[in-house]
């Protein structure tokens, strides 16, 4: 039979609600759902009883949650010190509950005593623990020696309360203390500002509560109170800011200034949408919403997917390594992006405006500090004729130059302090072209080694994890000063400048890649089988030739 309420469910004429556990709770519980009987065999009473039903299940899986995964607190303020202390009342007095509600408990704890009262009139007789006879529930309740055995308890615990209040021992009150305020979602430790006087509270909550036990020995009635932990719920809640902080410290190595720099500006524009919004506030509707306010707010779809990238990962985070989020809710949205501004060959005009400044035809190397003297002249034409990457030349050392099987060599690695190299295929030796050497390269790098100093370039300043950053400003203000402003071309545009030349020359794209670092694709053959010697390699790099361009040999280390 259908019906209005999800999981409702007719067996025979009695109906149940069926209530699903949430992934991340079904170890705790055991089971992935459950089928709950309503006892009615009427649809609306099944309605209304399920809603309700449904209802208590939701709470007592968010309370589990908090349980589970509790927020440590900053400080423990009067209204959390008041409202543990209540807890700590109400805890004993449900104990004295479950105890009284026990007759086999009780029973068992009348056995007990028995026999401890026989080892102490004979510490040599071997006792015999036999267990209790089975008690049934005949509704007379607890039996005279039953409720001297609890009575007897209950003082018991009085006293030793009793002795620790006035000694001020709350270090026997504190791991009662800390697994209430769990239950409330929150954790605190002996450091934490206002422990001890929530202690002192808790303690002397305790001792009430015991007291109260007592007088129901003698027949009051104390109602155990029910104490809700709403109130603890006054802390502030996560949120994805709280998220962003975990994920900058995490991992086996510390996050990039960049990395850092770049999660911050997307959380930034994402809390100017939704500002202080509780972590588990966070619905699938919302990503959906914002994903379309970034794509009719950023400049480019690149930025409004690179943006939503960045939220996604960190809910990611936040549900796989944090386990604040029982799933991320963001998974497999999505902003299609179409390349704006692509990356394209340098033509024969704009090189020759590059090369024909003073800088590479008089050797007038730039004051610039970012610019690195020597660098500027050399990093260009390296770039020109090896399509090389921007941060491997700029980290390069005098040590990365080197003869390999009779070739002169650049040794691209990470294995120098700083050094970094985008992905294994950029492992590799990639040959120092002929038209470097006539200009003079091999003998400045023998010039650097007489000072013994390590970098190849000792006046360019490197920034740290991005050793490109600050020579590719001054390229940028070079370029535009000659002319070449805009987005294109840029330094990395020399890669897709040499890639073209050496295919004319008839050289595989295996052969381009072991030149240029990319990651060779196809067959499993291609991959791991088709070995290229440096020979190979080398007739790849010398087909990159600029016939347009001339240039001459200037400066100390091109004197012959």
């Amino acid at each position: 039979m259908a019906s209005t309420l999800t999981g409702l469910n007719l067996r025979g004429s009695r109906w149940y609600i069926n209530i699903v556990v949430p992934p991340d709770l079904r170890e705790v519980y055991g089971k992935r759902a459950m089928n709950l009987a309503l006892e009615t065999s009427d649809r609306r009473e099944a309605t209304v009883r399920g809603t309700m039903k449904r209802a208590e299940w939701l709470a007592e899986f968010a309370a589990k949650r908090r349980e589970l995964n509790p927020s440590p607190i900053d400080v423990i303020t009067p209204d959390l010190a008041a409202l543990l202390a209540a807890r700590v009342r109400a805890f004993v007095l449900a104990d004295d509950d479950r105890v009284r509600s026990n007759l086999p408990l009780l029973a068992e704890m009348v056995h007990v005593g028995r026999e401890f009262g026989r080892i102490k009139a004979n510490a040599l007789r071997i006792p015999q623990w036999d267990l209790p006879e089975p008690r049934e529930d005949d509704l007379t309740g607890a039996t005279a020696e039953e409720r001297a055995e609890l009575e007897n308890l209950n003082a018991y615990l009085d006293g030793k309360a009793a002795i620790a209040q006035a000694g001020g021992n709350l270090a026997l009150v504190l791991p009662l203390a800390q697994a209430e305020a769990t239950k409330c979602g929150f954790s605190f430790d002996a450091k934490t500002p206002g422990t001890r006087d929530a202690l002192v509270a808790c303690l002397k909550a305790f001792r009430e509560g015991r007291k109260e036990a007592l007088l129901r020995d003698a027949g009051e009635v104390v109602e155990t109170p029910v104490v809700s932990s709403a109130k603890a719920l006054k802390t502030t809640p996560r949120t994805l800011r709280d998220v962003f902080d975990k994920w900058k410290t995490s991992g086996d190595s510390p996050r990039s200034g960049d990395s850092i720099a770049v999660y911050d500006r997307a959380l930034k524009q994402f809390e100017g949408q939704h500002k202080g919004i509780a972590l588990e506030h966070i619905t699938r509707e919302m990503g959906d919403t914002y994903r379309t306010w970034l794509r009719e707010n950023c400049n480019t779809t690149k930025t409004a997917r690179d943006r939503l990238t960045n939220i996604k990962s960190l809910l990611k985070f936040a549900h796989e390594t944090l386990e604040w989020l029982p799933k991320q809710p963001w998974r497999g949205l999505d902003i299609k992006t179409t390349t704006t501004n692509k990356r394209r060959q340098w033509t024969d005009d704009e090189l020759k405006t590059l090369f024909d400044s003073p800088l590479h035809t008089a050797y007038a190397l730039p004051d610039a500090r970012y610019g690195g003297r020597e660098a500027a002249y050399w990093i260009p034409l390296m770039g020109l004729f090896t399509g090389t990457r921007l941060g491997e030349l700029c980290q390069l050392r005098t040590a990365d130059v080197q003869k390999v099987e009779g070739i002169d060599v650049l040794v691209l690695t990470n294995e120098g302090e700083g050094q970094s190299i985008k992905s294994d295929a950029g492992h590799r030796s990639v040959p120092i072209h002929s038209e470097l050497i006539r200009l003079g390269f091999l003998k400045y790098v023998e010039a650097i080694r007489k000072t013994r100093s390590d970098s190849l370039w000792p006046s360019l300043p490197l920034r740290e994890g991005k050793p490109s950053d600050f020579f590719g400003r001054w390229f940028k203000e070079h370029r535009n000063a000659l002319g070449l402003t805009g987005t294109r071309p840029d330094f990395h545009c020399f890669r897709h400048t040499v890639r073209p030349l050496m295919r004319k020359g008839g050289h595989s794209e295996g052969t381009m890649d072991k030149v240029t670092g990319h990651k060779t694709v196809g067959s499993i053959g291609t991959v791991v089988y088709d070995h290229r010697t440096l020979k190979e390699v080398q007739e790849a790099v010398e087909a990159i030739r600029h016939p347009a361009l001339t240039l001459a040999v200037v400066g100390p280390y091109g004197a012959s």
